[in-house]
This record gives C-alpha cells, sequence and structure tokens, in this order.
C-alpha cells in the first residue's frame, strides 16, 4: 500500500510546474590543493537569477539573466561553495571544480530552482 502511495506522490509531483533541486554534496572528495578554479554556467531562455559565491567567499546575486551566462573564479581551499539559480522556463546549470563537473541539470518548460552547495577540500 505505501509502495502506491510513493508512486502517486512521484507521479503527482512531476506533473507540477515547479521544480526545487536542492543538493548538499558536502566535501569533494578531489585531490587537495591551495586554490581550485570553480566555474559557473547558465543558460537560461527566459529572465533567471544567480547567486553564487565569489573569491572573497560572498554571497553575489544577479538578477534578469537570459541566455547564457558563465563565471570562472579561483577559491582558496577548505571555502565552502553555494550556487543557486531560479528561473521560468528553460534552464542549464552546472558547476565545474577545475573543469570538471561537479553538477549538471537541465530543466525545460518549468519554473525552477536549482540550489547546489560543497567544500572545496
Amino acid at each position: 500500500m505505501h509502495k502506491y502511495i510513493v508512486y502517486l506522490i512521484i507521479a503527482f509531483l512531476s506533473a507540477c510546474s515547479y521544480g526545487t533541486y536542492k543538493m548538499n554534496k558536502g566535501i569533494l572528495n578531489i585531490a587537495t590543493k591551495a586554490s581550485y578554479n570553480v566555474t559557473y554556467k547558465v543558460v537560461a531562455s527566459s529572465s533567471a537569477t544567480v547567486t553564487f559565491t565569489d573569491e572573497s567567499g560572498n554571497q553575489k546575486t544577479l538578477e534578469n539573466i537570459s541566455g547564457e551566462w558563465e563565471k570562472s573564479i579561483e577559491m582558496k581551499s577548505g571555502q565552502k561553495v553555494q550556487f543557486a539559480v531560479y528561473s521560468k522556463n528553460k534552464q542549464l546549470a552546472s558547476v565545474l571544480v577545475d573543469q570538471k563537473p561537479v553538477s549538471t541539470i537541465e530543466k525545460t518548460n518549468k519554473t525552477a530552482h536549482y540550489s547546489l552547495s560543497f567544500v572545496l577540500p
């Protein structure tokens, strides 16, 4: 019986027009070094709001991002990284560390809020 309820909830949520994706990866399992190149990428078909951690550890928010947006930042070991994107319609968002993907998400035809956090080793 519980299995059917879970399936009904999943079916209902997938039919909704809003998606929230929140991930906390903790400390990344990569080689430790003094600094890392963190790259944020967003492709949004309409106005998006992007929040990201800058090189000093502060959160920056940019509004009305549409089309392709990319920001590369050199960050120190041990720094916590947070990245969030809120958009309507199509969205592709990804974060790379030293040109290797940490996370990528693609959403179409739904309002989406994507949030990712992790700590550099």
